[in-house]
């Protein structure tokens, strides 16, 4: 579910996704029941909040997720990853971590967040959803909205937060997708894979703008497109093209830009070891490929930050005429 084979056509099956792509499929999710939600509402740290997804699964996802997490912490950045797959969390697995507690523990009150993060070797603390956990599985968009709050709340400033969420559009991964910074859509050249990831796309720019759990007005994610998967650079160029011009003529909008990651048999070995392409083979083509990614994603964390500060700054000058005051 973390590998893809090679695929081939770039723009060739473009084509298809124009046909298929307007099939978004949907499917109601029932209520997790019994969870006790306890976000702490007054505290707020400046995060900066990556959502890694993809319209299909077997495109490479979490490897990404995990592999980014690892070179942005190695970067000397402070960061936290959360496997968001609700129930079918393997994101520990590729970590060669067991966590003692997980997600299903913090939202049913009987762990606190802070006591459910695992410290990995790499640096990067890991909260983990659980695997085969039905009542995990039945999140709502409102559940997955209060664990954001209570993750973000339990970070510290100045710390990156990667979210490995489940593939495809139901309504808990759209919710956690809107309410994030930047969105990491992950596809590969394949006629099925674009067909989806437009599909992912769509929606996510259909879906209302959700206030952003720092701030107090409404803001969208930023869009990435990750081309994975791709034999040369001009081929993701080609999928990346032929999507922002389908998303462009029929959503009169696209993402805000793409990035290419090779297809490299060091993935897949890694993934057989189920230990990191960061750690296992640090000089393969997918890990320098990775590394230039988290580059960008750091610098757009930056920048972020550098915002959120300002925007704080100005909320909490007092403006001329309330200091020196005006009659009627």
């Amino acid at each position: 579910r973390v590998w893809c084979s090679d695929g081939r056509g770039g723009g060739a099956v473009i084509g298809q996704a124009v046909l298929l792509g307007s099939l978004v499929r949907d499917r109601a999710s029932a209520s997790g029941r019994g969870f006790k939600f306890q976000p702490n509402t007054e505290r707020r740290p400046r995060v900066y909040t990556i959502a890694v997804t993809s319209g299909k699964g077997g495109v490479g996802k979490t490897s990404i997720a995990v592999n980014l997490a690892i070179l942005l912490a190695w970067a000397g950045r402070g960061v936290r990853m959360v496997d968001a797959d609700f129930g079918l969390s393997n994101a520990e697995v590729l970590m060669g971590v067991v966590p003692v507690h997980t997600l299903e523990d913090v939202v049913r009150g009987s762990v606190d967040v802070a006591d459910a993060w695992v410290e990995c070797p790499e640096g990067v603390k890991l909260l983990s959803s659980g695997s085969g956990l039905q009542a995990m599985a039945n999140l709502d968009g409102t559940d997955v909205a209060e664990v954001m709050r209570m993750v973000n709340a339990s970070a510290s400033d100045g710390d990156i937060i990667v979210f490995d969420t489940a593939p495809g559009i139901d309504e808990p991964v759209v919710s956690l997708l809107s309410l994030a910074d930047e969105v990491l859509m992950v596809t590969t050249p394949e006629p099925t894979s674009i067909t989806d990831t437009y599909a992912a796309i769509k929606v996510l720019l259909s879906t209302p703008p959700s206030p952003p759990l720092d701030k107090g007005w409404v803001d969208r994610p930023r869009i990435t497109l990750v081309a994975n998967c791709c034999t040369v650079p001009s081929q993701a160029s080609a999928v990346a093209d032929g999507l922002q011009g389908i998303c462009k003529r029929f959503l009169g909008r696209s993402f805000d830009g793409y990035e290419y990651l090779p297809y490299d048999p060091s993935v897949g070995r890694a993934i057989q070891r189920q230990r990191p392409l960061a750690v296992t083979s640090s000089h393969a083509p997918a890990a320098s490929w990775l590394r230039r990614l988290a580059i960008k994603v750091a610098e757009r964390a930056r920048k972020h930050e550098a915002n959120v500060f300002q925007d704080l700054s100005a909320a909490r000058t007092p403006k001329r005429d309330a200091v020196v005051g005006g009659g009627g």
